[in-house]
């Protein structure tokens, strides 16, 4: 390992060498080569590693960064970042956008993975979680203000993925709830009141979901969350006219 690449593992077509250069980087930060935190050799000993020249390394390192799988930094260099939040929301937002996904097809996707991850979490839930979802659902109590139901919303969801202790299922409920809440939020500039209208009426239910995970009951946990869910659904097609979807810009 030379610098921290891999030798041999690229052969250049000069035709589309920043592509190569790329798909080589691309390659050896996702198998673990180049690590987290790794600082990339410079663009001068890129190209040299290469054969290539700098700007067709810099062409390749922009386009690394676009996928947030690099950081550039002026003045200090380019470090491996592969920050999997937004290399998912990347590739998911552009999904939701084409398919023209509303707010309740996100809230139908999402009540699977908090079953599974209630399914997941019991007997093996601690205190500190527990924790983490009652602090949380105390702040989408009836009357809290919109800033406080709209953290306290989402504080909640991710904290309830969270117990599940699945990296895959986190990241994706992740996404799920920030898209939620950001076309809640939209939803609520065309109607201010529609906050307390549906996430400060779900107080019971949020309630109902903590205590059974506190009893380790795993099948009342699940009813929980269908519950939860469903009455949240509910809330959004008595409340929400047309559907917000993510604008394309």
């Amino acid at each position: 390992m030379e610098n921290g690449l891999v030798s041999g593992s690229f052969r250049r077509n000069r035709t589309r060498a920043a592509e190569q250069v790329l798909d080589d980087l691309r390659s050896q930060i996702l198998v673990g080569h180049l690590a987290r935190g790794t600082r990339l050799p410079s663009e001068r000993d890129l190209a040299a590693h290469y054969d290539v020249s700098q700007p067709t390394v810099r062409e390749a390192l922009r386009a690394l960064s676009a996928m947030s799988l690099v950081e550039i930094r002026h003045g200090s260099g380019t470090y491996v970042v592969a920050e999997t939040s937004k290399l998912l929301s990347s590739a998911m937002t552009a999904v939701v956008q084409l398919e023209q996904v509303d707010l309740l097809a996100i809230l139908e996707v999402s009540e699977a993975l908090y079953v599974k991850s209630v399914r997941l979490a019991v007997g093996d839930i601690t205190d500190a979680d527990l924790a983490r979802l009652s602090e949380a659902a105390d702040r989408c109590r009836p009357g809290a203000d919109d800033l406080d139901l709209t953290e306290g919303l989402a504080s909640f969801l991710k904290a309830l993925a969270a117990v599940s202790r699945n990296p895959l299922l986190i990241s994706l409920s992740g996404f799920l709830i920030d898209t939620q809440i950001t076309l809640a939020k939209e939803a609520a500039r065309r109607t201010p009141s529609v906050w307390h209208r549906i996430a400060g009426q779900l107080s019971t239910e949020r309630t109902a979901i903590i205590e059974a995970l506190r009893n380790a009951d795993g099948p009342a946990a699940e009813v929980a969350v269908l519950t939860y869910t469903a009455r949240g659904m509910a809330l959004v097609r008595e409340n929400i006219g047309e559907q917000p979807r993510l604008d394309a810009s």
